[in-house]
């Protein structure tokens, strides 16, 4: 394997039943030191957000979303501070009508120089434009 920069859409799927579940913990299991999988320091947030947001609106159970807390907390990801990000999101954002979280993940890429893997068509086709390296989570299985 090697290094990437792994996007929510991706994570979430390693937790959530989605389309790329099997593909995402296959990225997950696939991992060996010392090949390691970076995200913005926000990522856990997000991702918990996304498990609020089951709960609350989709029916998920309390205890359910607790357990997958705790998976989230122990999925090997080396999460990277923003501060020095900022400036370069806010541009990719505006440029390619991107929110901040999305263009987070494309500039981190850009900065470490590793593949970029999201689950995200509107974030991968603004990496492309930008050149970064792009790794497809259907890659794995």
């Amino acid at each position: 394997m090697s290094d990437y920069v792994v996007d929510v859409s991706v994570i979430v799927q390693r937790l959530i039943r989605d389309r790329y579940t099997n593909n995402a913990k296959a990225l997950f299991q696939r991992l060996t030191a010392p090949d390691q999988l970076y995200a913005p320091e926000f990522c856990s947030l997000e991702c918990a957000n996304v498990l609020w947001k089951h709960v609350r609106f989709h029916g998920m159970p309390r205890a359910e979303a607790d357990i997958l807390l705790r998976d989230l907390v122990g999925l090997p990801l080396a999460l990277q501070p923003v501060t020095g990000l900022l400036e370069r999101s806010l541009e990719i954002g505006l440029a390619h009508q991107l929110a901040m979280y999305d263009s987070l993940y494309i500039a981190l890429a850009e900065r470490l120089r590793y593949p970029l893997i999201t689950a995200d068509a509107k974030q991968e086709a603004a990496a492309r434009v930008l050149g970064v390296s792009l790794k497809a989570i259907t890659d794995f299985s």
